[in-house]
């Protein structure tokens, strides 16, 4: 029976990448990254390679600078790691015209689901799903 290392070491990668991308900083989750990663977001598109991934979170940064993504629950398998989470944010005069005026400064949120493909100790592939609707169901503006 294995001794549960590998599945924490997955789960501590997945943690810090978590982390990284809840930091505010837009070069903080390279670390965790392979240098050949993709990222593919159900709402957000696929984005190949740190250059790629690192536009789009900037550019969700620019409109989200507050953004964090906390982890919940992790289930493993052979090559990776799949993992809950809640993504929140504040409202910003960047996305008031997606949630209006009068909720700048209210903190939406959407739960979602990620799997990681692991190789050489780093993310190779992240999978996120959410749906593009919860935060302003969140705040009732749905």
């Amino acid at each position: 029976m294995p001794d549960g290392t590998d599945d924490q070491r997955a789960i501590q990668l997945a943690t810090d990448l978590f982390a990284a991308w809840s930091s505010g900083d837009a070069d903080a989750p390279a670390a965790y990254l392979h240098e050949d990663a993709v990222l593919h977001d159900i709402v957000g598109g696929t984005h190949e390679g740190w250059p790629a991934i690192r536009e789009f979170f900037a550019y969700g940064l620019e409109r989200f600078p507050d953004l964090t993504l906390v982890p919940d629950q992790f289930w493993m398998s052979s090559d990776g790691v799949a993992l809950t989470w809640v993504m929140s944010a504040s409202v910003t005069e960047a996305t008031a015209a997606r949630f209006g005026a009068d909720n700048i400064g209210r903190r939406w949120k959407s739960d979602g689901m990620s799997w990681l493909r692991i190789v050489d100790g780093r993310v190779m592939r992240e999978v996120d799903y959410h749906d593009a609707g919860a935060p302003a169901a969140s705040l009732g503006t749905r």
